[in-house]
């Protein structure tokens, strides 16, 4: 009967490394689910239309010009 027992009690925690090891697995292939489907949804958008915030550089290409066309 102890033989018997002993024996359980291996088979018993070598069943409980192997469903702790099942369960990380799940817990990274969750982890990647997530960071996938966040993704998604931020591709799933349009892109915004872009609007520089900086518009100097109109104003001295414009202003270059007229001094340039001044010279004439």
């Amino acid at each position: 009967m102890w033989a018997m027992s002993k024996e359980n009690g291996t088979a018993t925690d070598r069943l409980k490394r192997e469903l702790q090891r099942a369960v990380e697995r799940i817990r990274t292939e969750l982890d990647k689910i997530e960071i996938l489907s966040a993704a998604m949804s931020a591709f799933s958008k349009p892109v915004p239309d872009y609007e520089p915030g900086f518009r100097h550089l109109r104003h001295l290409t414009a202003s270059a010009l007229e001094l340039n066309s001044a010279r004439r």
